[in-house]
């Protein structure tokens, strides 16, 4: 199993293991670099912090140092390869730009991004078969369209969504890297554009081809609630439970998370005994001295879930004594 698959399942230290060993053995290469810091910034979104933040930035800057003294004299470089070292540092740029933007820094990030995405306009001009470039190319322009749009009051951007849609299917149909990171991207996107029946089939092959993937059951899991076939999002959402469960590193959020969906679903099916379940168990194993923010929100959710709960289970009751 290659990094990108380790990374998909969250086997980040397997992950970590391969570049180390690569590295260890005198590889220097861009791809190295590239592929490290694709795994510290999956690894950092999948755990919500930022503990691996300076050595995901060092691979970064070796991506980008390298790439720039190879582009002092680019006639010497043949196209192909030219082409994957504007990959390699548009990448690590488009990287950079993502967790600027994180920070709130939206001017850098908006200047990393559009010097990213002339880096990836650059390879596949210079190597149109060069289909992972065209993901970051499509992330891009379809979230430029909306969240730095608005995020900076810019309206001279165009709206560029279908575009960026379009360039990352090409990159899903042909790319290597782009495959399953560009499907796991695609639903969040589809979704995001309100195009439900679209992202159908994408939110049942990343599970059919990752069913092991905390990320891949999220964007499943997520598509089915926000399309409002809550039977199916149940059964997403436990199993991603389960997951998350079996993983002796999980994330605790994540926990808390999928605990407190389960139990608003099943509110609304009318369900209560297990929305009151589901909540219950939250409660009794989330400690608020440890939590973060966000496991606080859950906490509060959870509390507001097993009340409504417990009151409609009490108004079933008087409703059924009444009737015997």
């Amino acid at each position: 199993m290659d990094t990108i698959e380790l990374t998909i399942n969250t086997r980040f230290d397997e992950a970590e293991a391969v570049i180390h060993k690569r590295l260890a053995g005198g590889d220097s290469t861009l791809a190295v670099y590239f592929y490290h810091a694709s795994i510290l910034n999956s690894k950092m979104t999948h755990f919500e912090n930022n503990q691996d933040e300076q050595t995901f930035k060092k691979a970064i800057d070796k991506v980008i140092h390298g790439a720039n003294k190879q582009l002092a004299s680019p006639s010497s470089i043949p196209d192909q390869e030219l082409a994957r070292v504007y990959f390699y540092r548009g990448s690590a740029l488009g990287f950079l730009a993502y967790w600027q933007g994180k920070e709130g820094a939206w001017f850098q990030a908006l200047d990393n991004g559009m010097a990213s995405i002339a880096d990836l306009e650059k390879a596949v001009k210079l190597d149109s078969t060069l289909y992972d470039a065209y993901l970051g190319i499509g992330v891009y322009k379809y979230w430029r369209s909306t969240k730095l749009k608005f995020m900076l009051w810019l309206p001279f951007i165009p709206d560029s969504r279908q575009e960026g849609i379009a360039s990352i299917k090409k990159a899903i149909q042909k790319g290597r890297y782009g495959a399953g990171m560009g499907m796991h991207q695609l639903i969040y996107i589809l979704l995001d554009f309100g195009q439900f029946q679209e992202v159908l089939p994408y939110a049942e092959e990343v599970v059919s081809l990752y069913p092991e993937s905390q990320f891949m059951w999220w964007a499943n899991a997520h598509t089915y609630f926000k399309s409002r076939d809550y039977r199916k999002a149940i059964r997403s959402y436990l199993r991603l439970l389960t997951l998350i469960e079996e993983d002796d590193r999980h994330n605790p959020n994540h926990w808390a998370a999928c605990r407190v969906r389960l139990a608003d679903i099943y509110y609304r099916v009318q369900d209560f005994e297990s929305a009151l379940h589901h909540s219950n168990t939250a409660l009794k194993k989330l400690q608020w001295t440890d939590m973060s923010e966000k496991t606080r929100e859950h906490y509060q959710q959870a509390l507001l879930l097993a009340k409504k709960s417990e009151q409609a289970l009490a108004r079933l009751s008087i409703k059924n004594t009444q009737y015997q």
